[in-house]
């Protein structure tokens, strides 16, 4: 208090937000909703892509991520920088991309506001300007957490010599008892997915990626002798509306009807419609994120690291690589998780709850150093 006055907390948290994917949205959800359970009053504003939709569908302040004197002016008048989460600090999508997000956290220095690095993936960081720039940025945070132990040995190997906490990817703090079937079958209905009570339903989710064209092509093979096998092959996007370009590719390659989504879901819709399949198949790792979350079983096709972090993080060794994809091989995945879906699950049950009290962490450590500053 200040002559009796309540002083509210204000927090500015920088990431991959407004550019309609599902994974960081539902990121940007499960932080929101950390940081409020423990702060109501807490003051957040988001650098974002569409302020307009983010303050919308958070009920939080937003301003553009693109415009400095409102990135500026949002930090200046804070107390603390949440850097986070997600994929922020790699270099293989954009060799300039990290050098926003370490740009967001020097001018957090500049005006001397504490900085938390919120359960990040790092990585890969392949450029050794980037590399030093990374390890020099973070050894002036006020801390530091990772979403699993690779991105931890990563950033030692890059030389940050702070403490590095070992959390987990904040949409790992979602509730599955927070999500509806009732709605997920509402949306699959909404997306024309013709329900009954025989079908097992596949859910699918890829994203672009510059792989030989047989590996997709496996993809849809594998789809068409699945159907014959009585299941239901439906896409499910994550990021609107690249990964429907995507589907739309696969299914030319197909004989057999399968069915596209074609809306932009919310994370919330996005957890529903993972509630409400059967099995997933995902390449995208929110998506396979998601799926453990509503205690689905999971196969995983990886092209990248952090898809294998992940998968180890759970225990399941089965990921298939995008490079290196074969018809029966998909096929086999699939039936072997199904047959063993009861195990697989209850496995998920286990180490969803062990993950879900370790997303909690960064939200801790934000607290302390707002307490410590008042």
């Amino acid at each position: 208090c200040k002559r009796g006055v309540f002083l509210m907390n204000k927090v500015v948290l920088s990431g991959y937000y407004g550019f309609n994917n599902a994974g960081d949205e539902a990121v940007l959800q499960a932080i929101i909703n950390s940081l409020k359970k423990a702060d109501q009053d807490l003051d957040i504003t988001v650098l974002s892509n569409n302020p307009e939709h983010t303050t919308k569908a958070y009920g939080v302040k937003a301003v553009n991520r693109w415009k400095l004197n409102e990135i500026a002016g949002a930090i200046k008048e804070s107390d603390l920088l949440i850097s986070g989460g997600g994929s922020l600090l790699q270099d293989v999508t954009s060799k300039n991309g990290i050098l926003y997000y370490l740009g967001i956290i020097g001018l957090a220095r500049f005006y001397k506001k504490p900085v938390v690095i919120y359960s990040q993936g790092i990585g890969p960081v392949n450029t050794k300007r980037n590399r030093w720039l990374v390890a020099k940025t973070l050894n002036k945070t006020q801390g530091i957490t990772v979403r699993d132990e690779q991105s931890k040995e990563e950033l030692l190997k890059m030389g940050v010599k702070k403490e590095i906490i070992v959390s987990a990817d904040p949409v790992l703090g979602f509730n599955p008892d927070d999500t509806s079937i009732t709605k997920g079958l509402e949306l699959l209905e909404r997306g024309g997915v013709k329900l009954d009570d025989k079908g097992k339903i596949l859910g699918v989710s890829l994203r672009p990626w510059k792989a030989d064209a047989a590996n997709f092509q496996a993809i849809a093979q594998a789809c068409d002798k699945l159907i014959e096998r009585g299941w239901q092959i439906v896409f499910i996007p994550m990021h609107f509306p690249e990964d429907i370009a995507v589907a739309r590719e696969i299914t030319k390659g197909m004989k057999r009807e399968a069915q596209i989504l074609k809306e932009n879901y919310s994370p919330t819709e996005t957890l529903d419609l993972y509630k409400t399949v059967d099995l997933v198949l995902g390449m995208r790792l929110h998506a396979l994120i998601m799926a453990a979350v509503v205690e689905k079983p999971l196969v995983p096709i990886s092209y990248d690291p952090k898809v294998d972090s992940f998968m180890k993080l759970l225990d399941i060794d089965n990921s298939l690589q995008i490079n290196n994809l074969h018809t029966q091989e998909l096929i086999n995945s699939i039936e072997t998780t199904w047959k063993n879906k009861e195990k697989i699950v209850q496995d998920l049950k286990e180490k969803t709850v062990i993950l879900r009290q370790q997303a909690i962490k960064p939200t801790e450590m934000v607290m302390e150093l707002l307490t410590a500053q008042k």
